[in-house]
């Protein structure tokens, strides 16, 4: 074998100049293959910056390196020779060989530095343009309102092109959802009247696994349900007035955890004066707080328990809105219980947001003492997937996929929830975050199917049969705004149609009836007739404002006629205020003599109850809802109290 070397080192001299040329010629090659590829990334960087800038570097790196794989290829020749000639000149092809493989790599180097700085001149200069995100709809307990809104907040912050939006919305009772399922979901406020279909979910996270799994085994049309496992966990617990807390402690001396029995039992005995819960049939939490509280005993049988817990003097239509009511209230040495999740009374504990109407800081209300109790169970929050036929595409699917995974990282225990194991967070809680700190570790017993059922049966046995009959103002007043958005008449149309919702047992009616002056119709004028509330979904959604006001006093008054068959019917007026007599001392008079129940009238527009003049020269004869800025729910809840038909304005 011959060698290269020659003396006086011009040949020698040659080689490392070819060699030099080589390595300029593989660049150049280098750059003609990047072309195509350059040109495809122009053509996509500016509707997907941040995930191209990534990925165009990367395809740079990779065919950098094909290239010089492609140069190696072609001198396998001389790397046969070398390999042949190892033997006797090792040392010389070695320091060859590396001098190649080190003008691969700083040309793969240099071309993957200059696609990253290229791609980041190109973001730093067009950042602006980003691609449209998808829209993901998360439909949750109203207690679980707030913190996943923050948490989809934070899990959208970490992008600066957020490929997803995220819009979080409460739902309502256990039969509820399962009745929305069924119907295809309605519209909420400022959705458009008669737009269905807006609150349709892609995501649903139920407190339960119990209520996941009477869900999947339900049929639904043209939707597929997944259940994907829980994300948290927070137990029931009872939050008690500080102020009763030493003579608890007394009397439960030795007891860490009682029975939910004995602990309000002695609670009772204790100057225990109300006990507070969500209502079952406006709040799935109040439904599973009753498998609880029935199967125990803690206040009776059913109906002793539903009398017990009875009020209209907060409201009820979910934990979070109850506890902002109590937190409105002044601080006083009242002595009260409060059935609810433990991660709700630790947001009212510690001034944060409870709910839209709620927000931080706030103060105010008893403060309250959190009770574990050994017998109680565990929201246990599952993940369901919900697909809708026509909907689903593979980049849907995928950001459903990465926000499951990343909620399932345990981001909630920074919201008070304890993980999916019944462990509470201990990180610093600091910029708005709750961790509940070194607690006992709670075991996970969630609710179960049958138990949801049997109490769901045994509340609708002792809640006496409702009718409701309704009346909506469509005249064209109606199509004003509202400052929280949306039009007074889109959101009538919501608080009317949960209303009907709430009739969710056999024996339950509704009927809806429109009021308007319109030339050759009567102003008052049948839309939906007596019976199952699937009716007036229906009729809603052909509903439009149209005519003139008439008077507050004949809206009122024909509404309350047209029920005489039903006693103890609830009798609703929504309207924005509608024109008033000229005299309405004279009319009122009349209007209570005639009045056989009190009705409810509910203002959605910009006139209040104290404001109304009609309203007040009614007096004690009806009542009146300000519906102001409050959810649906909430507004429902205040109309009438479902349990006991009680009264109280």
């Amino acid at each position: 074998m011959t060698s290269d070397r020659s003396p006086g080192g011009g040949p020698g001299r040659s080689k490392v100049l070819r060699e030099v040329l080589e390595v300029v010629t593989n660049l150049w090659q280098l750059l003609v293959f990047l072309i195509p590829v350059a040109g495809i990334g122009a053509a996509l960087v500016l509707r997907h910056l941040d995930q191209i800038s990534i990925a165009l570097t990367w395809v740079i790196a990779v065919a950098s390196s094909l290239s010089g794989l492609a140069v190696l290829a072609r001198e396998k020749d001389t790397i046969t020779k070398w390999l042949r000639g190892w033997a006797d000149h090792a040392g010389g092809q070695l320091s060859r060989l590396g001098r190649s493989l080190l003008a691969f790599g700083l040309t793969a180097a240099l071309v993957a530095a200059l696609g990253w700085a290229a791609t980041g001149t190109v973001a730093a200069v067009f950042g602006g343009s980003c691609a449209p995100p998808i829209d993901l709809r998360v439909l949750t307990a109203p207690e679980n309102l707030t913190a996943l809104t923050r948490a989809a907040a934070e899990y959208t912050a970490e992008a600066r092109c957020p490929p997803v939006r995220i819009t979080v919305a409460a739902s309502g009772s256990v039969l509820n959802v399962a009745s929305g399922f069924q119907n295809g979901w309605y519209s909420v406020p400022g959705a458009g009247e008669g737009g269905r279909g807006a609150l349709q979910p892609d995501i649903l996270i139920p407190a339960s696994s119990g209520e996941a799994d009477r869900l999947l085994a339900a049929p639904h049309p043209g939707v597929r349900l997944a259940d994907e496992g829980s994300i948290g966990s927070s137990p029931l617990v009872v939050g008690i007035s500080a102020s009763a807390s030493d003579d608890l402690r007394n009397a439960l001396a030795g007891r860490d955890r009682p029975s939910l029995g004995e602990l309000l039992a002695a609670a009772r005995r204790n100057g225990v004066q109300r006990v507070y819960r969500a209502s079952p049939d406006v709040s799935e939490i109040g439904a599973l707080a009753d498998v609880d509280l029935y199967t125990s005993g803690a206040l009776g049988d059913p109906q002793a328990t539903e009398h017990a817990l009875g009020s209209a003097d907060l409201p009820l239509s979910d934990s979070a809105a109850l506890l902002c009511g109590l937190r409105r209230r002044p601080v006083a040495p009242e002595r009260i219980a409060v059935i609810a999740p433990e991660q709700v009374i630790e947001d009212y504990g510690h001034g944060r947001a409870l709910g839209t109407t709620c927000p931080a800081p706030g103060g105010g209300g008893p403060p309250l003492a959190v009770h574990w109790v050994s017998d109680a169970r565990v929201f246990d929050y599952p993940f369901i997937r919900v697909t809708w036929d026509g909907q689903s595409s593979a980049r849907r699917a995928h950001e459903i996929d990465d926000f499951r995974r990343w909620l399932g990282r345990g981001r909630l225990r920074s919201e008070a929830f304890r993980d999916t194991a019944g462990r509470a967070g201990t990180a610093d809680s600091s910029d708005g975050r709750l961790y509940l700190g070194p607690r006992p570790r709670v075991a996970v017993r969630p609710y179960r199917r049958a138990e949801i059922d049997d109490a769901l049966s045994r509340f609708a046995q002792v809640r006496p049969p409702l009718h409701i009959a309704m009346a909506l103002d469509v005249s064209g007043s109606m199509s004003g705004g509202r400052s929280q958005g949306g039009s007074r008449f889109t959101y009538a149309v919501q608080v009317a149609r949960t209303a009907a919702q709430t009739a969710v047992h056999d024996t339950d009616t509704v009927e809806l009836d429109a009021f308007s002056r319109i030339q050759g119709q009567p102003p008052i004028r049948p839309a939906a007739p007596p019976g199952p509330r699937g009716a007036i979904g229906t009729a809603l959604d052909g509903l439009t404002p149209q005519g003139s006001d008439i008077p507050l006093y004949d809206a009122i008054g024909g509404a309350a006629a047209r029920v005489a068959a039903y006693p103890q019917a609830a009798v609703v007026v929504f309207t924005d205020g509608g024109s008033e007599a000229a005299d309405p001392r004279a009319r009122a008079a009349a209007l209570k003599r005639a009045l056989r129940t009190r009705p409810v009238v509910v203002l959605t527009g910009t006139d209040t109850c104290a404001g109304s003049a009609a309203i007040k020269a009614l007096g004690a004869s009806v009542r009146c809802v300000d519906a102001g800025d409050r959810e649906p729910s909430d507004v429902v809840t205040s109309v009438f109290d479902l349990t006991t038909q009680s009264g109280g304005g």
